[in-house]
């Protein structure tokens, strides 16, 4: 390329080097941005924090009711071996192994696929897995918060019969054996509880029912717990 001088003569320049040199400068500040960014990342406030946000990613609802009902349904006591030792061989090796890469990267799980291309289906698997154990967790315990504040009365709406939701065939302890053995189909007064009051358990698939809004509150409720949990990230998760 050629400009004009000031006595109207021809002058070459090479804009070629000045184009270079802005290109240069600019992937020098993506670098520096980049490279704050990952300054930037949060970080755990103590150990305790880590170690509170671990509990409470390995241990849930299925740790409190779920294993019981397991470890009797498959032997009691003898079930309790062969858990102890795969837990040993498998579990805490793996989960050792995800916790410290996982601090060593500070990456998402997506991202840190990064050493191996080939396995970042891995980390669109996990995120997949934890968008849907989000989903249904919350609805277990919206279904808590809906027993715990049904339990707020003098007598338990679970425990007697006689109420709206209460069919014929419903059983409680007021009953004796004479009157069960006159119905032909018993149901207790929980389960009738949980069914036609929690659920409102419809005919079948071709009528959906309407829409449950003290189910609906307690799901906000829940939902809204989770956003105080994870609002401010690292730093209130494991508070």
């Amino acid at each position: 390329m050629s400009t004009f001088h000031k006595n109207g003569n021809l002058l070459p320049t090479d804009t070629s080097c000045e184009m270079r040199q802005s290109d240069s400068s600019r992937e020098d500040v993506g670098a520096d941005l980049k490279e704050e960014n990952l300054k930037q990342r949060e970080n755990w406030t103590g150990k305790l924090d880590f170690v509170l946000s671990c509990i409470g990613f390995a241990v849930g609802l299925g740790n409190i009711w779920r294993f019981p009902y397991l470890c009797y349904a498959s032997g009691g006591g003898a079930f309790l071996f062969p858990y102890i030792v795969f837990l040993g061989v498998c579990g805490l090796p793996l989960f050792f192994l995800e916790t410290s890469y996982g601090q060593f990267a500070s990456l998402s799980p997506i991202t840190v696929w990064r050493l191996c291309p080939l396995f970042k289906g891995i980390g669109y698997g996990m995120v997949i897995i934890s968008g849907i154990v989000c989903v249904y967790y919350n609805i277990i315990i919206t279904w808590t918060f809906y027993y715990l504040f049904a339990a707020m009365r003098s007598t338990l709406p679970w425990s007697t019969c006689g109420n709206w939701w209460n069919t014929p065939q419903c059983t409680d302890e007021a009953r004796n054996a004479s009157d069960d053995a006159n119905t032909t189909v018993v149901r207790t007064a929980s389960e009738e509880f949980w069914e036609y009051n929690v659920l409102e358990r419809s005919d079948g698939l071709e009528n959906f029912g309407g829409l449950r809004w003290p189910l609906f509150g307690c799901l906000c409720l829940a939902w809204f717990i989770v956003f105080l949990c994870l609002c401010k990230g690292v730093k209130s998760s494991g508070k």
